[in-house]
């Protein structure tokens, strides 16, 4: 082989070793570079809105501050102008070491606000503000304790796809003040296999994305 050959396949390689570069640090479908973190315990979490209760007032004068409830409203039934009712809204606390007022979870029941189905949403305090990190158009099913004081949640997707009927577990962590997607862990209750859930995972956060079940 001669040298001007040789130089030639060098170039070549060199070009399309940036191109591949270029494009995977593009592409926004690419495995997050999310590290799991070790699972000291695991609570498994189940919805009743009808036996639902508030632990205090504090949920409310919560509620009220976001504007999410109407707080004249005396008829806890009426799903298109909510009470500020627990048979609507459910609290989780989102730091271990800050107050509920200072950031939570809060589960919002199928219907409220004309919205079809359940949503999850995601707030902490800044300068005195409440501020939305995250809003799933999904539940909360499992909450996994961590070290640090954001736990890891498990949220559960719904889509309906060609009449059939898909559910997605998906696994988020906190990270940069926010919750991020790690990965899908079952699709109707299935859970992935090993070789496949980094290709399935990117797939699933891509339909997430594309249906506004994440905001």
């Amino acid at each position: 082989m001669n040298l001007k050959r040789i130089v030639w396949i060098a170039l070549v390689v060199f070009i399309c070793s940036l191109l591949v570069w270029k494009y995977s640090s593009e592409d926004p479908t690419k495995k997050n570079d999310v590290e799991k973190k070790k699972v000291l315990k695991v609570e498994q979490i189940s919805t009743d809105f009808n036996l639902n209760k508030f632990s205090s007032n504090e949920e409310i004068k919560l509620l009220k501050e976001i504007g999410i409830c109407d707080s004249t409203q005396a008829d806890d039934n009426n799903l298109d102008n909510p009470s500020c009712s627990p048979r609507f809204f459910r609290f989780f606390k989102l730091n271990k070491s800050k107050e509920l007022k200072d950031g939570f979870m809060l589960l919002v029941r199928a219907g409220v606000n004309a919205f079809p189905v359940r949503r999850l949403l995601i707030f902490e305090r800044e300068n005195g503000q409440l501020v939305k990190t995250n809003g799933f158009v999904g539940y909360i099913i499992e909450r996994r304790v961590v070290e640090g004081n954001y736990d890891d949640i498990v949220v559960r997707f719904f889509e309906r796809y060609e009449n059939q009927k898909y559910f997605y577990n998906c696994l988020y962590s906190w990270k940069n003040g926010r919750y991020v997607y790690v990965n899908c862990e079952a699709i109707n209750d299935a859970r992935l296999k090993p070789e496949k859930a980094d290709s399935v995972s990117i797939e699933v956060e891509k339909i997430l994305n594309e249906n506004k079940l994440v905001f």
